[in-house]
């Protein structure tokens, strides 16, 4: 997710925030997940830039690993019309996964990869990432499903393996 973090911060770059929200992503590109918050918190707190500082403010909870905030925040961006890209509904979905809500996870990783802006790489990690969120559904089907298509298509990634292995045991 860290490579999807630093797309979504060069997309948040290009959409040529200021103030608060600039701060944010600046703090966000350092590494610096607090300070980012509140930056994104102030814009928030204005009534400012509100798709994209939920957005980033989602990211920064991300990073920190507070998945249920992150979720939070990200639902609020939504609310607030931020642009669906394949990298939000990745981190939507992997935020949902992490909460253990694998429904909605799967709904996102679906909308992520519909999206116009889909890149080889992170379908790749799309469809790696909806074999767990099949194996922690208990789904042993489709995961495998999923694993063989997986394999189909990405020959040459030895991750699957593992994967393959603990699905051979269900």
């Amino acid at each position: 997710m860290k490579k999807i973090a630093g797309l979504l911060i060069i997309l948040l770059l290009l959409t040529g925030c200021a103030g608060d929200l600039k701060d944010g992503v600046a703090w966000l590109k350092e590494g610096n997940y607090e300070k980012a918050a509140d930056a994104f918190e102030k814009d928030i707190k204005k009534g400012r830039n509100l798709d994209e500082a939920y957005r980033g403010l989602g990211i920064a909870y991300f990073e920190m690993e507070d998945y249920k905030a992150a979720v939070e925040a990200f639902e609020l961006a939504i609310q607030h019309e931020t642009e669906e890209t394949s990298v939000f509904c990745s981190f939507l979905a992997a935020s949902y996964f992490e909460i253990g809500d694998c429904e909605k996870a799967l709904d996102a990783y679906e909308r992520g990869l519909a999206c116009d802006d889909l890149t080889e790489e992170l379908e790749q990690e799309i469809q790696f990432n909806l074999i767990a969120v099949y194996e922690k559904m208990a789904n042993w089907d489709a995961a495998k499903k999923q694993m063989d298509e997986y394999v189909k298509k990405y020959p040459e990634d030895s991750r699957v393996e593992k994967e393959a292995e603990f699905l051979e045991t269900r």
